[in-house]
């Protein structure tokens, strides 16, 4: 970690006074395609699914407020293939990384680096592959998140892009009243030592709140015949936020 996102994540924590707690919600999936939603995994983060004697689907998602407990040194010791060589992404990935000595390093890096260069555009016109998005700077969530694949693949670190609903404000970009939200794309990136991780290029770094439902499998379309809503909530995670520019990313600290 830089010493300039060490020192803020360190006052986030304290001049903040923040407590790290897990956040839970419960949401009621209806619709044929609610049969998208299955039980989801990964570290800090859960999805349990229970069918209903209507049929409709209990979504209970549980996030850990617990630091991220990794340890995975970088760079990797079994690096993972990367993308066809790019001149301008593979030196960008190599000033972003230089000196990190651990993946949850590394990872903060490079994530950062994109929330600072990329700006959101809500244009579905553009193009959202990686060479475009890294070209442009401009992308909206596909493409931060198929560029942060593709960064971090780069960096010997294995990572996937992951789609689902996030819940949001009804003036959001994209917002959908029958999901209380808008369809969305994040990233899960792996550690060897602790398995997959959620993050959000164009919001957080190695974990997302209650907010974010994903899929179990892939949707090749939008669905069309879903319904979300949320029934409780408890909780409120703690993740000290770390600025950059004007975008604020809420960041999982890692253990000691």
């Amino acid at each position: 970690m830089s010493r300039r996102i060490a020192a803020l994540l360190l006052a986030g924590c304290v001049g903040g006074g923040a407590v790290l707690a897990d956040e839970v919600a419960v949401y009621r999936a209806t619709g044929p395609d609610a049969a998208l939603f299955d039980q989801y995994d990964n570290d800090g983060y859960s999805l349990a699914v229970a069918r209903g004697a209507d049929g409709a689907l209990t979504l209970t998602v549980r996030v850990s407020g617990s630091p991220l407990q990794s340890r995975e040194p970088f760079p990797p010791r079994v690096p993972e293939a990367g993308p066809a060589p790019a001149a301008d992404r593979d030196a960008w990935v190599a000033a972003r990384a230089a000196g990190a000595r651990t993946q949850a390093e590394a990872v903060e890096r490079i994530l950062s680096g994109i929330a600072s260069d990329v700006r959101y555009d809500a244009d579905r016109h553009r193009r959202q592959d990686p060479a475009a998005v890294f070209a442009s700077r401009r992308a909206h969530c596909v493409g931060f998140s198929e560029l942060a694949v593709d960064l971090l693949r780069r960096a010997g670190i294995s990572a996937r892009t992951v789609q689902g609903i996030l819940r949001s404000p009804a003036d959001a970009v994209g917002y959908d009243a029958s999901i209380g939200g808008v369809y969305h794309r994040w990233i899960e990136v792996y550690y060897p030592d602790r398995g997959y991780v959620f993050s959000d290029p164009s919001a957080s770094i190695n974990g997302v709140d209650a907010r974010y439902v994903p899929f179990g499998r892939r949707a090749l379309e939008r669905p069309a015949h879903l319904s979300l809503a949320r029934v409780e909530a408890s909780g409120a995670l703690g993740f000290p936020v770390l600025r950059v520019g004007d975008v604020p990313l809420r960041v999982r600290p890692v253990g000691k």
